[in-house]
């Protein structure tokens, strides 16, 4: 018997209450007298520790569902998965059936929960099961088909997997069965349909429910020789990203598209050190932030810690790279630079990245002229001319020097920049 149509004889018979309310006084002590009458004659020799069959070889089957009313709470810390459900549980009572006509044509009527026999579903893999109204009736028809369906708080423990946080999806199961009674005895069913009923969800801020599933499962356990029968309901949902990514996405994107930056601050600023310390700061705090969200221990380590850490990692390469390079750039201009690696570097690659020596090499010599006018030199003095001279070849050294520095500087920029363009895709999607 589907649950639509036992709602519907629940509201027929609040439906007969107003009716016989609505008539005389004579009239109402009446109806109220046969539901008086019926309850003592249904609990008149009923034994509720027994289960409600002819033969203890019957088995007695129940309709089991969930439905799922909200999301109350999701502890990473813990693997808690915490939620509100409706538990609802259908089955056929031979002690609690009658004739309607016997009792003023009342088909249905309210049963407390303590006074009849309940199944003893568990949640298996529940943390704890809290029955927010323990007093919860039930529905008894003359058929004596039960429905009971009391409202749960349960908290279930869930294997959380946050690698591809904030843009996970976690799938969490519930796991219903007798407690005592093997499959022979009880046989769990679905209710209409093999899923959790969403129709009652309240929406959560932070998850979306993409996908519910339901399996029926037989299980033979080492206590005993019989199989014992469960329904796991897995219940899938999706983190809603826009918080998380704003406070931990993108600024480290924005940071690590700041690390190839690096490289094309001048080095007479003297300022890339500062720019590379300031970035490690940013992105420590961040993973800081980023620990105290989520718990310290993973079963795997998430995308974005791995980001931040290679984040990190990229920041003290530059650091000590930026210190090769401004040695480069001071470097001392009586040694000349090796053949071999000014064609590699500056003349080859140099023109790849708009690098020439020349132009360090014209500065110089203008700073050299400019220096031996204010020192009162003459273009007629010999020896002059022959200080000039090796002052301007050392000065072109140096320019070479400079120029490799540079060279060096914007590779690594194309490098770094590359391979921070990768790790942000790699994080973002």
């Amino acid at each position: 018997m589907g649950l639509q149509y036992l709602t519907g004889r629940a509201l027929f018979a609040v439906c007969l209450v107003s009716l016989a309310c609505s008539h005389g006084p004579h009239e109402n002590i009446s109806f109220l007298g046969e539901e008086q009458h019926l309850f003592t004659h249904l609990m008149e020799g009923y034994e509720k520790s027994i289960r409600p069959v002819k033969k203890s070889g019957d088995t007695l089957g129940i309709s089991f569902g969930v439905t799922l009313v909200s999301i109350a709470n999701l502890d990473f810390k813990t693997n808690h998965f915490e939620i509100v459900i409706w538990l609802k549980q259908m089955w056929q009572d031979f002690q609690l059936s009658w004739t309607p006509d016997d009792y003023h044509g009342i088909s249905g009527t309210v049963i407390p929960n303590d006074r009849i026999w309940l199944p003893d579903i568990m949640l298996f893999n529940a943390y704890k099961l809290d029955y927010m109204d323990k007093a919860f009736p039930a529905y008894v028809m003359s058929s004596g088909h039960t429905m009971w369906i009391p409202h749960v708080r349960a908290t279930a423990i869930c294997n959380f997997d946050l690698t591809h946080f904030p843009y996970d999806t976690q799938e969490c199961e519930l796991k219903f069965g007798s407690w005592t009674y093997n499959d022979n005895q009880v046989n769990l069913t679905h209710i209409d349909y093999p899923r959790v009923d969403t129709s009652s969800f309240l929406s959560h801020p932070e998850w979306n429910i993409t996908e519910t599933t339901a399996k029926k499962n037989l299980k033979k356990y080492p206590c005993c020789p019989e199989l014992y029968g469960d329904i796991t309901y897995t219940i899938t949902i999706k983190r809603l990203t826009p918080l998380y990514t704003r406070a931990f996405a993108t600024p480290c994107v924005l940071l690590a598209l700041l690390i190839p930056l690096m490289f094309l601050v001048p080095v007479e600023s003297k300022q890339k050190t500062n720019l590379g310390i300031g970035i490690f700061v940013c992105l420590s705090v961040l993973l800081l932030m980023f620990e105290m969200t989520l718990p310290s221990a993973f079963s795997a380590l998430p995308r974005i810690a791995m980001f931040y850490v290679g984040a990190m990692v990229l920041v003290t390469v530059c650091l000590i790279v930026t210190t090769i390079t401004s040695s480069i750039w001071y470097h001392s201009p009586s040694t000349p630079m090796p053949d071999c690696m000014k064609r590699f570097f500056v003349d080859c690659c140099g023109r790849i990245v708009c690098v020439s020596s020349s132009s360090h090499y014209l500065m110089n010599t203008a700073e050299v002229s400019m220096t031996h006018i204010h020192d009162g030199g003459s273009d007629g003095d010999g020896a002059d001319k022959v200080q000039m001279m090796h002052m301007s070849r050392g000065q072109g050294v140096a320019a070479e020097w400079r120029a490799l520095t540079l060279v060096i500087d914007r590779l690594l920029f194309i490098v770094f920049l590359a391979i921070s363009i990768v790790l942000s895709v790699a994080i973002m999607g």
